[in-house]
């Protein structure tokens, strides 16, 4: 009788309804604490970032990207405000196969997010360098030595999407893609040089123009 007591008094007991839910609140609460702090700091950071640009006028940035080759920029701007900037912009890029192209833009630049940009523009682009295909072409077939170079220029919009992050006066960002679309292009004038016999003439109807992606433009800088 005395062992069926022992027994009785360790079996089992059932949790109240009361514990039940104690533990599934406070055990929800407190992951739920931590996840709410992770929004809070990211728009923190997002606040300071966006305030970094307040009371900026001027602005200044170099870098490098892809333009059917590797190219180098850089640029100048004006704050309207610190979420748009009005910037003069130069690159110059040696293009694969061809020669060097330089080009200069006016564009505005708009913030909708703390990081977030667009850029459109008006860009304005030179073109030179020796056709090398036509060289080895014509030389091949008549047995001179020949060589064509090009030279001509064309106009049109450009527009761009990065992201910019600022620290006080200095920041970083990319382009991360763009294009640009150019709507006119100069007639080609060509110099032709066979054996030392130099000729020049104007193509009028050789060159159409076409859009070109603008990759990965990654650049750094500061603004006071």
């Amino acid at each position: 009788m005395n062992l069926t007591k022992k027994f009785t008094n360790l079996r089992f007991k059932a949790p109240t309804m009361a514990t039940i839910m104690a533990t599934i609140f406070f055990g929800s609460f407190l992951p739920t604490q931590a996840r709410a702090a992770e929004p809070a700091a990211n728009a923190s950071r997002n606040s300071t970032i966006q305030s970094n640009r307040n009371g900026r006028v001027i602005a200044a940035n170099t870098g490098v990207g892809f333009v059917n080759g590797i190219a180098m920029f850089a640029s100048a701007g004006y704050h309207i405000n610190p979420d748009w900037l009005i910037e003069a912009y130069y690159e110059k890029s040696d293009t694969f196969f061809f020669g060097t192209s330089r080009a200069r833009a006016i564009r505005s630049k708009n913030f909708w997010s703390p990081t977030l940009y667009t850029n459109i523009g008006v860009l304005h682009r030179q073109t030179s360098g020796r056709n090398e295909f036509l060289d080895v072409l014509t030389s091949t077939f008549t047995g001179k030595e020949a060589h064509y170079d090009i030279a001509y220029w064309d106009i049109g919009p450009g527009f761009s999407i990065g992201n910019q992050w600022q620290w006080s006066a200095f920041n970083v960002g990319c382009d991360w893609v763009g294009i640009y679309w150019p709507v006119y292009a100069s007639s080609a004038k060509i110099t032709k040089t066979e054996d030392g016999i130099i000729t020049k003439k104007t193509a009028d109807d050789d060159l159409k123009p076409e859009a070109s992606a603008r990759l990965l433009r990654v650049y750094f800088g500061f603004s006071i």
